[in-house]
């Protein structure tokens, strides 16, 4: 018997390679629920829902836009048509473009706005009638150590719209936790994808191994380590948790500057 027997999981972001969403997606699959995975291309989903059938889960590939409002509705139907009601939401999809404020375009601007927020609020708006109609439900959203931590030199378009995820989490927690349904977030800190590992976006592998020193767990996490918090925020074990944010960065924040210090005495 699995944990997630029976309950269907819409998750957004599912097709990267090396992402959290294709490992969440493979974790929710070993506990034996339905998977409805998303992403905006069939680049790599058409792979990620081969392994899911391998793990013996019934699983359908649903192709669209999270920023867009109609698409992630019509992708939810056509998902609940198939494989059944959404009991479980996973908002994982979400972008990370390097640009200097000054540089800044409005098109950049917004559209890192209309899929991180917009995306995540066109996921909830799409699931959250049928979870309250049915008596309740959970969702995760992914925010971000640079959305109420730290911040992230060049990306304050990847900040604000990480922050407001975790304003929008709490606030749909207060206003449907009487009718059944959790939302709670997800802050994962450096992790080993390829949003990280890109050079041009982010810090890339080098920048990634020049943290670890710093991180009192000593190791960068990986995809399913946040899969597994993402887990336990929908499972029944959290059933009385609702409006939080989970940070998942293996202790960073905690500012662990040993390794500086020990420099200082050789």
């Amino acid at each position: 018997m699995g944990r997630f027997d029976g309950k269907t999981v819409f998750l957004t972001g599912a097709g990267s390679v090396s992402g959290i969403g294709r490992a969440t997606a493979l974790a929710f699959a070993r506990e034996g629920a339905r998977i409805a995975a998303a992403d905006i291309t069939t680049d790599d989903l058409a792979e990620t829902v081969d392994l899911l059938r391998g793990e013996g889960a019934r699983a359908e590939a649903f192709v669209c836009d999270v920023a867009d409002a109609a698409g992630v509705t019509a992708a939810v139907a056509a998902a609940e048509a198939s494989i059944g009601p959404i009991d479980i939401l996973v908002n994982n999809a979400g972008i990370a473009k390097k640009r200097a404020f000054g540089d800044l375009t409005e098109a950049e601007w917004r559209r890192t706005i209309d899929v991180n927020l917009g995306g995540t609020i066109n996921g909830c708006k799409a699931v959250i009638s049928g979870m309250t109609a049915r008596g309740g439900g959970a969702i995760v959203n992914l925010s971000s150590l640079m959305g109420g931590w730290w911040g992230w030199n060049e990306h304050v378009h990847y900040n604000a719209s990480k922050a407001a995820i975790e304003g929008l989490t709490r606030g749909l927690a207060m206003e449907f936790g009487p009718k059944g349904v959790r939302v709670n977030a997800v802050a994962p800190g450096f992790i080993w994808t390829a949003q990280a590992l890109s050079r041009e976006h982010s810090v890339g592998p080098d920048g990634l191994k020049l943290c670890e020193p710093y991180i009192p767990l000593r190791r960068v996490g990986q995809p399913d380590d946040i899969a597994a918090v993402i887990m336990f925020l929908a499972s029944d074990e959290a059933r009385y948790v609702t409006g939080q944010t989970i940070l998942a960065d293996g202790g960073i924040t905690l500012g662990d500057l040993s390794p500086v210090f020990a420099s200082l005495v050789q």
